[in-house]
């Protein structure tokens, strides 16, 4: 983990090795959090790091519903803010997959294949109790602490919930999984033409600071880079499905772009095969 301190006011938790990183926005009058990681204790450990308490924090922003971005929540009492289908999507999956009954059958699918990574995840939900936002927003919140702007911005893409972080006079862009940076992006419930259409949204902001959901700190160049893998990849998906492949035939073309050798390869086939699961719908 790297602690970037971007600013007198803005601290980042860079985390390529652990998980999805984090935003600490410093006011004088509390603190704003941006996502909580994916358990109490992880979020307590960053927060140990910089000599913060939870207590201090005056608002927490979900910027989408998965897990690594929010079962940290639980360890705050002040208000959750999120989009509300980021809502809504937790509330159904505490009826389905979070559910303890669907958690305790993923760690016992889990032990036949890897026992240590059992272990690791039933200690991430031993006394997990998942903490829903409750304020939500439509298409954007501008807010005001301690004299800080700052705006949260739905623009969907990743997941149908994914919303962004925008500190105006800061120039600082808190893209959460919008952005993955040196490595391969996580897609399944992602709508891409969507997805392909924020990342445009992104360069309007002329951001002087990049903050990925996962990576380092970046720049323009990897919101275009993103860009265009996922651009390509479609694209040529379209082609073969026009020319009656199937997608095992798909997935296995040389031709699709590579993004990021090493990191998460494994979901290049994978990546392809979603997609041309969506388009034929």
């Amino acid at each position: 983990m790297e602690i970037i301190n971007i600013d007198p006011h803005v601290t980042a938790f860079i985390r390529p090795d652990e998980g999805a990183n984090v935003g600490l926005i410093h006011t004088p009058n509390g603190m704003i959090l941006i996502d909580t990681t994916s358990s109490p204790g992880d979020i307590k450990a960053l927060f140990d790091a910089v000599g913060a308490q939870a207590g201090e924090v005056r608002m927490v922003v979900n910027t989408h519903s998965h897990s690594d971005h929010t079962w940290g929540n639980q360890l705050f009492t002040c208000p959750i803010l999120a989009h509300r289908l980021c809502q809504e999507r937790m509330q159904f999956n505490l009826k389905s997959e979070w559910s303890p009954e669907e958690l305790q059958s993923y760690i016992s699918d889990l032990e036949k294949t890897d026992p240590k990574k059992a272990e690791v995840f039933r200690e991430v939900v031993k006394g997990l109790q998942v903490k829903l936002p409750d304020q939500v927003f439509e298409e954007r919140f501008k807010g005001d602490l301690g004299g800080l702007n700052y705006e949260i911005i739905h623009l969907g893409g990743h997941t149908p919930d994914s919303s962004i972080v925008w500190l105006p006079e800061n120039r600082v862009l808190f893209a959460s999984d919008l952005i993955f940076q040196g490595r391969y992006p996580y897609i399944f419930d992602a709508d891409i033409p969507a997805w392909i259409d924020a990342l445009s949204k992104l360069l309007e902001f002329d951001a002087e600071v990049i903050i990925p959901g996962h990576g380092v700190r970046c720049g323009e160049a990897e919101i275009v880079t993103l860009q265009k893998y996922l651009q390509h990849t479609w694209d040529l998906t379209e082609e073969h499905i026009r020319l009656g492949h199937s997608a095992e035939q798909t997935a296995v073309d040389p031709a699709f772009p590579f993004f990021a050798a090493g990191k998460y390869e494994r979901l290049h086939q994978a990546n392809i095969r979603y997609m041309f699961q969506k388009i034929i719908g």
